[in-house]
């Protein structure tokens, strides 16, 4: 079966988005590319945004659609993409990592200075719930989740 590989990113701020994965998303450290082969990691405290929280419409606004439509592609095994109708251009939005410690993220996310929403449930499926909040870290959204067992009651 194919699956995704990696991710290519392009922002103007490659260093806060390394060091959010690194240091925020628990993401194993890599290496330098090209030219930028000598730049120097941020310091471990160094804010990596403005601060502040974001609005659920914060984040509809930067997906550019209205309702929920489209489909997606892919299961659990091969990792998934939502393929959404936008009323714009077609968009990378976001960009979904999985942690255990959604908790610890969130609260490093506040800590270096990166913009989220509150920490919310979605029902994704018969047996599972999403736990999530989204962010905005170098201008690009990503989404932080754990997916955990819905509660059973006897």
């Amino acid at each position: 079966m194919d699956r995704i590989n990696h991710v290519k990113l392009v922002t103007p701020q490659p260093e806060v988005v390394d060091a959010f994965l690194r240091e925020v998303c628990a993401v194993p450290a890599g290496w330098p590319l090209g030219a930028q082969s000598d730049r120097e990691q941020l310091a471990s405290d160094a804010p990596l945004g403005p601060g502040g929280e974001l609005s659920m419409d914060d984040v509809l606004g930067r997906r550019g659609g209205g309702e929920t439509n489209g489909f997606i592609a892919g299961d659990p095994h091969s990792r998934q993409f939502q393929i959404l109708k936008s009323d714009g251009d077609a968009a990378f939005w976001a960009i979904c990592i999985g942690t255990r410690d959604i908790e610890g993220a969130h609260e490093r996310c506040k800590t270096r200075g990166v913009p989220a929403t509150p920490i919310t449930v979605a029902d994704w499926n018969e047996r599972d719930n999403i736990r999530n909040f989204f962010c905005i870290v170098g201008g690009l959204m990503f989404e932080v989740i754990r997916v955990e067992p819905k509660e059973t009651r006897s």
